[in-house]
């Protein structure tokens, strides 16, 4: 009887024991928590990239005005270069006006001796001359503008290999620095010369490689340049 009760009793311990169990509710499942080494492995989520600025155009101080006041700013742009050639022109004439006339001459070494003696003299006057003080930007785009149309096709490709083929390599791109002595110079095709500003003699305007080099052709002096003038 007793050894009854203790089957029984034991019997409903574990009966309500496993009832207990049965009715335990399993826990939610949470999502897994993303770490720093998550992020940078396949599949990660990537992070919106900023867009890239843009560049800032160039400013057209003169084209700016002249639209403004009515004119066409391709002349008014055209104008302002032309005064600046005939600065540098009035100076250049005051820097050698000093200088010795030299006679006619098939002297190579005279030539030379003035002609270094007239490049420094025209250099020593603009020693302060800077980059775009003549070929301005607006001037410089205006050239791209103008070249343009003469550098598509057939006939641009021939003119570009003209300049790839003439083109000196050993050019430094300075303003008031001298022209190498040797350096040959390239030529530029007609084609390109008569879409051009007229410049008085003895500028000259030399295209090396991609860029456009205003050249005292006597002085043997850089007098500007302008960067990408060939598209």
């Amino acid at each position: 009887m007793k050894f009854s009760r203790i089957l029984i009793v034991g019997l409903l311990s574990a009966s309500c024991s496993g009832g207990t169990t049965a009715d335990r509710q399993e826990p939610t499942p949470q999502p897994p928590v993303q770490t720093a080494a998550a992020t940078t492995g396949e599949g990660a989520a990537t992070e919106p990239q900023a867009p890239t600025p843009k560049k800032p155009a160039e400013p057209t101080p003169i084209a700016d005005h002249a639209t403004a006041t009515g004119v066409n700013p391709d002349a008014a742009v055209l104008q302002d270069f032309k005064a600046r050639v005939d600065s540098y022109m009035q100076l250049r004439k005051e820097a050698v006006k000093d200088a010795p006339k030299l006679k006619e001459t098939n002297d190579a070494a005279k030539i030379k001796a003035s002609q270094d003696a007239m490049s420094a003299q025209i250099r020593a006057a603009r020693v302060n001359a800077k980059h775009g003080d003549v070929l301005t930007p607006e001037m410089a785009a205006a050239f791209r503008r103008l070249l343009y149309p003469e550098l598509k096709g057939d006939d641009g490709r021939d003119a570009k290999a003209v300049l790839k083929d003439d083109a000196p390599t050993n050019i430094t791109f300075k303003v008031n620095a001298k022209y190498p002595d040797g350096a040959p110079l390239p030529t530029v095709p007609a084609s390109l010369l008569v879409n051009l500003p007229r410049i008085p003699e003895p500028l000259q305007y030399r295209i090396v490689d991609k860029h456009l080099i205003l050249l005292d052709e006597d002085a043997d002096v850089i007098v500007d340049y302008a960067l990408n003038i060939i598209r």
